[in-house]
C-alpha cells in the first residue's frame, strides 16, 4: 500500500463527521467525571438526567488515573491489566452495569472468565483512550435518572482482587437512539 493511500485513509478516519442528520452521534451522559477503583467494592457511579431513550453504545473515555490486576505498577492500564502474562489474550476488564450490578457491557459472549475479562478490537489495556461498547442489534432503554455503574471487572466479582490497585476516570456518552 502506497504512503499516499495510507495518508488517505488516515485523513477520511481522522475527518469522519460527528453529526447524523444534524445531530451529535455521541452525547455526555455524566454531569462529572466518573471515578472507579480496582479493588474495595468501589465502582464510579453516575446518573442519567437526560430524556429516556434507546442506548445503543456507550463510550468510556478516559481521563486521568491507572489500574492494574496486581500490586506491580509494571501492569498499570487504563482499561484492564498491561502485558500481564494471564491476561494477554484477554487485557480488558472493565464493565458498565445498572443499579442491581447487571452488566450492560460487554456483551457476555465477549467475556472470558469469571474475572470478566475481555478483548475488543483495536483497543489497547494502556494506551487506548476510548472504550466503546456496541450493541446496536438490540439496544437497551436508559430512563431518566437511572443509575450507570462502571466497574473494575474482578472487584464487582470480588475475583481475584486482594492485590488489585489504582483508580481510573472517564467521561461517559451514549449513542442514544
Amino acid at each position: 500500500m502506497s504512503l499516499a493511500t495510507l495518508l488517505s485513509m488516515f485523513c477520511l478516519i481522522c475527518f469522519l463527521p460527528q453529526q447524523a442528520n444534524g445531530q451529535q452521534i455521541w452525547q455526555q451522559i455524566n454531569l462529572a467525571p466518573v471515578c472507579f477503583y480496582a479493588s474495595g467494592q468501589k465502582p464510579g457511579e453516575f446518573h442519567y438526567f437526560g430524556d429516556g431513550r434507546l442506548v445503543a453504545a456507550i463510550k468510556l473515555v478516559y481521563r486521568t488515573g491507572l489500574v492494574r490486576c496486581e500490586k506491580n505498577t509494571a501492569y498499570n492500564s487504563r482499561w484492564g491489566c498491561y502485558h500481564h502474562s494471564g491476561y494477554v489474550n484477554y487485557p480488558l476488564n472493565v464493565v458498565i452495569t445498572d443499579r442491581h450490578n447487571n452488566i450492560l457491557f460487554p456483551l457476555e459472549k465477549f467475556i472470558k472468565n469469571a474475572g470478566l475479562w475481555y478483548y475488543l478490537p483495536f483497543t489497547d489495556a494502556l494506551h487506548s483512550d476510548e472504550l466503546v461498547f456496541t450493541n446496536y442489534e438490540s439496544p437497551f432503554y436508559l430512563p431518566k435518572g437511572a443509575t450507570m455503574k462502571i466497574w473494575y471487572g474482578e472487584d464487582l466479582r470480588k475475583w481475584r482482587n486482594h492485590d488489585n490497585g489504582g483508580r481510573v476516570c472517564v467521561d461517559v456518552y451514549g449513542h442514544l437512539q
